[in-house]
């Protein structure tokens, strides 16, 4: 764990660094004349949102150096705040600088300059529209398909518009390779979108995965089989991977599952409960159809000793799933806890094979109900402090506890083992709710 927290510094200071490099490069060399403060502050606010909104890019294009490190819930929640904050930069430029002098007001008049208005009033508007799209994403009833393609589209508009702005007004950027250098790095940073929605859909064209059977599983859920067509992904119990489900990889129709399979099982399988409109099209899925996946990513695994604690809900059992059946084809003897809540007991998905695995193992395995039977023997109602508290081992420093589920049991969860006296080091969540 201290690894990950070097590395999370680390992170953190790469990615200031990439973010005020606008600023430094236009306070490198000659410098014009010093204006007063609050027009030099307007201006500074400018190349900062502009660097960070490019960084941005880096957090789309799903790099394994740090998939590898930090789970898809961790960098995804980075990026939508850090994304909010941006916003908060760009949006500050143009308003300080109005308020420290008004006839800044011309840049949007089109009788001044007409490409320049329109631009900028393209960038204001735009800015409201990705926060405001990536808030209430499912308010405005946006499919995920149609958000992905908006937000690409107009991230890369606000970026682009943004460096053309700091080119022609000049003002810092006025020597020939001061524009070349800034140009240069916004460009790497915009590419970084085309290389994940094209370049490496292309490059994985000649990796497709055949879907060999679909299995309706208890809770709506179905869960298909693939096999590899050529070289089997190799992935670690409680990664997740993007998956395409067509006859090619080009196609807005990708989205994040767990791998629910052992990672020694020749076949990769992945389960999924009927929520939307990708889903839902599983049951209608055929042996022979084709899929494509991409990754590795995600932290979200045991270590190799470690005893485990899984406090799971609903479809969030996937990745524990994994874990499971991974250490049951080891032959794996730790001690293990599951907690897993559901409504109630028909709607339990894998409970005959979680019944098997607690024979398997050395498993230990608590229902919790929200709806019980009458003759329900077992927890009911919803995890809390009071729940977590009669199951957790006094001696549970050795112990890693995963957190899957609704967002509300996650929220719940995280904290009272953290008053329960579990370090947040021990403590690993994964959220399905990326957007």
């Amino acid at each position: 764990m201290h690894y990950t927290y070097r590395n999370g510094f680390l992170w953190l200071f790469i990615y200031a660094g990439l973010s005020l490099l606008p600023l430094l490069l236009a306070l490198t060399g000659s410098i014009p004349q010093v204006r007063q403060f609050w027009i030099e502050l307007g201006v500074a606010f400018g190349f900062i949102g502009l660097g960070m909104m490019a960084v941005q890019f880096i957090f789309t294009g799903r790099f394994q150096k740090i998939a590898a490190v930090y789970s898809g819930d961790n960098v995804m929640q980075f990026h939508k705040q850090i994304g909010i904050i941006s916003f908060l930069f760009v949006l500050a430029h143009p308003i300080t600088l109005l308020l420290a002098d008004f006839s800044y007001l011309s840049y949007f008049d089109p009788r001044v300059n007409f490409m320049r208005a329109i631009s900028l009033s393209i960038v204001t508007i735009s800015l409201f529209a990705i926060v405001g799209s990536s808030l209430w994403r499912q308010a405005m009833n946006l499919s995920y398909e149609k958000w992905r393609l908006i937000h690409g589209f107009l991230a890369l508009a606000i970026v682009f518009i943004g460096l053309v702005h700091a080119i022609q007004v000049s003002h810092y950027m006025d020597p020939l390779w001061k524009k070349i250098i800034l140009a240069m790095i916004i460009c790497i940073c915009m590419y970084l979108v085309v290389h994940t929605r094209i370049i490496r859909p292309y490059q994985n064209r000649k990796h497709a995965y055949k879907i060999v059977q679909v299995i309706e599983e208890r809770n709506d859920c179905y869960t298909i089989a693939l096999e590899a067509t050529g070289k089997k992904m190799n992935y670690v119990p409680g990664q997740y991977c993007w998956v395409t489900i067509n006859d090619t990889p080009f196609d807005l129709q990708q989205h994040p599952f767990s791998l629910c399979s052992s990672a020694l099982d020749p076949q990769i399988q992945l389960t999924a409960k009927v929520l939307g409109d990708f889903t839902a099209t599983w049951q209608d899925l055929k042996p022979g159809d084709t899929a494509y996946l991409e990754g590795p990513f995600g932290a979200f695994t045991p270590s190799a000793s470690a005893n485990l604690f899984f406090i799971m809900g609903g479809i969030g059992i996937t990745p524990a799933m994994s874990m499971l059946r991974t250490l049951r084809d080891q032959k794996d003897e730790r001690q293990i806890v599951l907690i897993y809540a559901n409504s109630d007991w028909e709607n339990i998905t894998f409970r005959e094979e979680l019944d098997e695995l607690s024979e398997t193992l050395n498993l230990r395995l608590i229902h919790v109900l929200e709806e019980p039977e009458d003759d329900w023997d077992g927890e009911e109602g919803f995890v809390s402090q009071e729940l977590l508290a009669r199951y957790i081992p006094k001696e549970h420093d050795n112990y890693m506890f995963f957190i899957c589920g609704p967002t509300p049991l996650m929220d719940i969860t995280e904290i009272s083992l953290h008053n329960l006296g579990i370090s947040w080091k021990q403590i690993y969540s994964e959220r399905f709710e990326m957007v």
